[in-house]
Order: C-alpha cells, then structure tokens, then sequence
C-alpha cells in the first residue's frame, strides 16, 4: 500500500511534526505499507494521476494552521484526491475523508476542572493562545464557554501570542494581580511565561499557578517543572495509518475522525496538588479565526524548540559534556573527565551542533547559555 504524506511548510521541522512522522512511518513499517513524502511548499504542482498509479488517490497531510489547510483541503478536493489530516480541526462545511486529533476538548476541560476543584483557583487566565492555529482556538472556544456567565468580560482573561513572546508577557504583566492560575498555549509558551515571572520577582507556584499544553523535555527540567496535559504526537501518526488503512477498505461516503486522549501530569508548577477530576466533557467544534499568524516565528519561540530537540538527542554523556562545555572545561581535561578519545569527542560536539542547526562552536555555547538562562539546561 502507498502513503503520501506532506507537512505544513511552517511546521515540518518542528519536533512535534518530526514526532507525528516518525509515527506514521513506524506504523507503516510495522505493516509494509511504503511512504511517500511529498514537497508540500509544491503541491500544486505534484503528477498526482502518476504519484497514485492504480492506488486509492488518498494521502495524508500534516499541519494545524487555518491559514494554509483549508486551501490543501480545497486543492485535493477539487482534484478528487481523499485526504486524512493530522492536527488539524477544519469547519464543519468543508471536512477532510479522515481526521486524527488530539482531545483538546477533553483536555481543556481537565486543566480548568482541576485548577477550579482540587486547586480551588478562582481566575483562571489563558495564555500565548495562536490565533492561526486550529488547536488554540478549540481551546480557546471551550474556556469562553467555560466562563460565560462569569461577572468579567472573556476577552480580559485571554492574552494572545501574535509571534511575540515579549509582547504576549508586556500585555500579561499589566493584569497578572488579577490571576492565580495560568493555562498556557503550549510548553513553550509556558517555558518562556516562567521565565519572564522568575525575572520580574513572581512566584510560582506561591503566587501564580502555571500550567501547559505538551510533553516536552524543556518542562520537566524547568524549576518548577511545568504541570502538563500531554500531547501524545507519535501515536497521532499512527493513527492515521491506521485511519489510512481502514479507509482504504471502504467506500467514499463519510469522513471518519480518530482522537488522541490527553493525559494529565501533575507536576510542582501547581504544588503537586493530586488530581482527582474526570473529564467527562464531550468536544465541539466551530469556525476557526482567519489569519496567517504563525507562532513559531517569534525568535524565543524557536530557540525552545530548538532546546527540545536537543534535549531528545542527548544521551547521558552528551549531557555531561554540555555541562562541561558550559563551564569552560578545555578540550584536554574533556577526554579525561568523559573518558572518550579526542576523535570521538568532537564527533559528539560536531553532532549536536548540527542538530541545533549552528554554524560553529562559538555560536552553539551562545545557544547552551540561552538554555541556562531558560533553566532547561
């Protein structure tokens, strides 16, 4: 069985498009399916008629702006080509064969429910929310529910990350006495809030709950470690060859969606408060907003991620070499300290300067002490 997969141009060389893809091709391996990836920035331009042969003309896309999705969606529509889309959560006119999401209903609902219940938070703020990302505003539209009725306008508890970090926390800092609980977009985005907080003096978790969307590295390191409702991107991609392989088998007569369930790890940034809450809450979806916002174009943004790919390409000797980096330990007293010879040792210095993309030595130990100040190293 063939599987053509693109990804959103903006996102595929982001961890978590890496990780949906290395689920997809772990699954499709698993089953001896053979995947195609295809040039999404020139999918207009493809061969499909050759790409599909005698093959069910269907695929699989990637990707979670409102922005550049629906024009796929209308492109593969309009050429009779099928498409299962991952992370993505089109209106409901115009739906996709297949869709495989995460629970972001279910998982918004969680985080309020334990903050409201078993941390007895009273204002509950929402923080770095993506208006171009179709993820966000699922989040986004179960909290204005969430609070209607409330005696406060909705808009003033919603702080939205227009790919600046600073200007997201500049528009925070001016309310932030108002809050005791902050949901945040992203773990990123909760990274950086921590960041900022510790700089301006407050406290978490003695004055302000914090807590995310993700399952990254970079929040289990920070100090607190950051309370999150996990994104499982992996088993999204296997998922969808899953859908990919059920649907070939059928007619094309409805669109089936799959959901990945959240779960919810509680962690200091909350003051271990246990969780005790179920989440009952079934999803909904609505419009999403229209604009070409993207989030990962905020420069403390990408270096973040770039932290988290480095941190899921370290070993344990990689670590401590990126501590001894770090205190200026010379190449000589390395070789000691890591018992590694000094070809082996730059092999490793050369491998993780290329996974965070820097151009030289000087420029990767910038980057390492961006990390310290972010407390993820």
């Amino acid at each position: 069985m063939l599987i053509p997969v693109l990804t959103e141009p903006n996102f595929r060389s982001y961890l978590w498009a890496k990780q949906t893809m290395e689920g997809i091709m772990q699954e499709a391996t698993r089953r001896k399916y053979k995947i195609v990836t295809l040039d999404a920035e020139a999918y207009e331009t493809i061969d499909y008629d050759l790409l599909f042969g005698d093959e069910r003309r269907m695929l699989i896309v990637i990707g979670t702006s409102v922005s550049w999705m629906p024009k796929a969606l209308a492109f593969f529509t309009s050429r009779h080509i099928e498409s299962i889309f991952i992370s993505f959560d089109p209106a409901e006119t115009s739906l996709p064969t297949g869709m495989v999401r995460m629970d972001y209903v279910g998982a918004i609902h969680h985080l309020l429910t334990y903050l409201s219940t078993d941390c007895a938070r009273k204002r509950i703020a929402m923080y770095g929310y993506n208006p171009n990302s179709s993820a966000d505003n699922i989040k986004l539209r179960f909290f204005q529910r969430w609070n209607e009725g409330a005696d406060h306008p909705v808009t003033e508890d919603v702080f939205y990350n227009l790919a600046n970090l600073e200007a997201c926390y500049k528009q925070f800092q001016q309310y932030a006495g108002r809050f005791d609980a902050v949901i945040c977009a992203n773990d990123i985005v909760g990274v950086s809030l921590l960041s900022m907080l510790k700089r301006d003096g407050v406290r978490v978790p003695e004055e302000l709950y914090l807590t995310a969307f993700g399952d990254s590295k970079i929040a289990e390191r920070v100090d607190p470690p950051l309370t999150i409702a996990t994104l499982d991107h992996p088993e999204m991609g296997r998922q969808a060859v899953l859908l990919f392989s059920h649907l070939c088998k059928m007619p094309a007569t409805a669109s089936v969606s799959s959901r990945v369930r959240s779960q919810l790890i509680v962690r200091a940034s909350t003051a271990c408060i246990p969780d005790t809450t179920v989440d009952r809450m079934p999803s909904n979806d609505a419009d999403a907003f229209e604009n070409s916002l993207n989030f990962y174009s905020d420069p403390e943004a990408e270096q973040l991620l770039r932290a988290e790919t480095l941190l899921n390409a370290c070993d344990a000797t990689d670590m401590r070499l990126i501590d001894e980096l770090l205190a200026g330990t010379s190449l000589d007293r390395l070789e000691q300290e890591l018992y590694l010879t000094a070809s082996a040792l730059q092999y490793r210095k050369k491998r993780l300067i290329n996974v965070v993309r820097c151009m030289d030595t000087a420029e990767f130990l910038d980057f390492l002490n961006f990390c310290r100040r972010k407390s993820v190293l």
